[in-house]
């Protein structure tokens, strides 16, 4: 798949949050080197095998009931966050389970989970999947994020609207576990 560019520039996104400082010790690549920012009106986020981590392309993937499509109409600049594996590795910070990445705009950021691998349509299933997912994003936020901004004076709450996603692979027609979860997952950034 086509990698969209890496940009050593760090966007007000991430300056606004002080994520570079904040998530500096947390794994092997910093915030610097593993973001990744596009201005393009859709992006297609997915959970790459090979790599290791979250990654996306502009280009309409093969496995694109696999990916979390963003919608961005306004080409606001976005910043791809690949948190698990990636931007958060050591053994001590992972410890409850960290999300897969984040999508991260000056008003939003949005914590993405995927779940992918779910290949039964069996409610125990899927909602352990879920709950597994819901876990990870809430660590990540409440156990990684939150603490290491408030040790950097930034309180992530009052700076950027949270919110979340857990992707099933869309061929499973997972239409909600007890109404709940969403079986295709968009996500749409507010322009300035």
């Amino acid at each position: 798949m086509a990698r969209l560019s890496n940009n050593t520039n760090i966007p007000t996104a991430v300056s606004n949050l002080r994520l570079c400082s904040a998530l500096r010790n947390c794994g092997r690549i910093g915030v610097q080197r593993a973001m990744v920012i596009s201005i393009d009106e859709k992006l297609y986020v997915y959970d790459d095998a090979t790599l290791g981590y979250s990654d996306w392309t502009n280009i309409v993937p093969p496995n694109i009931s696999e990916t979390f499509c963003a919608d961005n109409p306004n080409k606001t600049e976005i910043v791809l966050l690949p948190l698990d594996n990636r931007i958060i590795t050591g053994p001590k910070v992972k410890q409850g389970g960290v999300c897969d990445c984040a999508l991260l705009t000056v008003n939003e950021l949005s914590l993405i989970e995927f779940k992918t691998n779910a290949k039964t349509e069996s409610d125990k299933t899927l909602e352990q999947r879920c709950r597994e997912a819901l876990s990870q994003i809430l660590n990540t936020i409440n156990g990684i994020i939150k603490p290491k901004c408030n040790q950097q004076r930034i309180d992530i709450e009052r700076k950027v609207d949270i919110d979340a996603y857990i992707v099933f692979d869309n061929e499973l027609n997972v239409t909600g576990i007890k109404g709940h979860i969403p079986s295709n997952c968009y996500g749409r950034f507010r322009g300035k």
